[in-house]
């Protein structure tokens, strides 16, 4: 969306965002310049971003998926025993 459209359409834009969780790329003469999304959604890039930048995060959550996919793991009810 061309950054004068967004411009007149910005509250409706706004609202759309939140609402359906979409993105808005604001283009200036052709060519993407800048994203709108929501609030929730830069919360939880930023989130991402602070757990991945721990060293070895992202190494200890692809075991873990891994050690779910071979069915090593133990159910919540079975920890209350």
């Amino acid at each position: 969306m061309s950054i004068s459209d967004a411009r007149a359409n910005l509250p409706d834009l706004v609202d759309k965002v939140q609402k359906y969780s979409k993105r808005v790329t604001i283009t200036v003469k052709g060519k993407p310049k800048a994203i709108l999304i929501s609030q929730e959604e830069l919360e939880s890039i930023e989130e991402t971003a602070k757990i991945l930048a721990i060293p070895g995060a992202l190494k200890s959550i692809r075991r873990g998926e891994e050690q779910i996919k071979r069915g090593e793991y133990i159910e919540l009810s079975e920890l209350d025993k």
